[in-house]
């Protein structure tokens, strides 16, 4: 408990950085509007919807050298008040990585090699390796990617994703867990993923939604979120970078399963009115709305019942639920 009440406290410390405005990273206009001047825990963040698809970011956006900088040295330190995962924080993702796996059994065959895109400490490569998958990972921080290598085993190279050497149309599946919303560039590492893979290769991916009604209006935004996703501009990107959905998960969701086709869809803009929509979720989603709804209440007792349970057993246990 005091290793988290530290991690909270970490997280306010802001960090600094110069950046450079720039139009939409979707569609290129710059017509954009403030939806968002602070980030969760009161720091200043200018945040930014596009109003012609919708896009929501940081702007003016931190540059290449500023994210890379954050990401191989701070932001696990930042956020999570740790150079290496803390045994809660294993457990946890051992659990994660179980679930995720067996929901992506259907796309993975014998001769499959999955890459996993921000692999952490490396429990989602480990779990799919003690299963007979081949799989390996790339990490930008230090810390986290020695971690899994000393720990497991696992081939976990560390860098950020533009320079990892990845033999082109060598992978059939690829998993993005929460990882892209964190790229300076969203689009170029979706169509770097794109050609990383085989034809008829598939991209789980997976990022926090930015119009769930459950979410509290001042947490919205950190940081760490570069870009901030809704369903449909995460399909329209996907769609423009070469993929189409795989129909094993849910609709509606910023999760999602997806397929490398021939090409980009000439019709990947199909929510012309998308922008609008998003700026009137935000002048609508207040905090005062917000807190007086049963929402907030309920899911604060919810956490606090998940993260009991995750303290307890991650004592007696690695992580695999052996």
């Amino acid at each position: 408990m005091f290793a988290h009440l530290t991690s909270t406290i970490t997280r306010m410390i802001p960090y600094r950085y110069t950046g450079k405005i720039s139009d939409c990273h979707l569609c290129g206009a710059d017509d954009k509007e403030t939806v968002g001047r602070r980030d969760r825990y009161g720091n200043k963040l200018h945040t930014v919807g596009c109003k012609n698809c919708g896009l929501v970011f940081t702007d003016p956006m931190p540059t290449d050298k500023e994210v890379e900088t954050y990401y191989t040295r701070f932001y696990r330190k930042h956020y999570h008040n740790a150079e290496q995962p803390s045994k809660r924080a294993i457990y946890k993702n051992f659990k994660g990585a179980q679930s995720i796996a067996k929901m992506l059994a259907p796309v993975i065959d014998p001769e499959t090699i999955v890459l996993d895109v921000g692999a952490g400490g490396g429990q989602f490569v480990a779990t799919l390796v003690e299963q007979g998958i081949k799989a390996k990972g790339i990490e930008p921080n230090e810390g986290f990617a020695e971690f899994a290598r000393k720990s497991y085993g696992i081939d976990v190279q560390c860098c950020m994703w533009e320079s990892a050497e990845i033999e082109p149309g060598s992978i059939g599946l690829i998993t993005a867990n929460h990882v892209v919303e964190h790229f300076r560039n969203p689009f170029g590492a979706l169509e770097k993923f794109y050609s990383w893979l085989k034809p008829g290769g598939y991209l789980y991916i997976s990022v926090p939604n930015i119009v769930r009604s459950q979410k509290t209006p001042y947490a919205r935004f950190h940081f760490g979120h570069i870009y901030n996703f809704s369903p449909k501009t995460l399909r329209m990107m996907a769609r423009k970078a070469g993929f189409e959905e795989y129909p094993i998960l849910p609709e509606g969701d910023t999760t999602l399963v997806l397929r490398k086709v021939d090409g980009p869809d000439p019709n990947w803009f199909y929510a012309p009115n998308h922008g609008q929509e998003i700026l009137e979720y935000f002048k609508t989603q207040t905090n005062l709305r917000h807190f007086l709804s049963f929402n907030p209440y309920r899911r604060w007792l919810e956490r606090m019942s998940r993260l009991s349970k995750i303290m307890l057993a991650s004592q007696f246990s690695d992580g695999r639920n052996k």
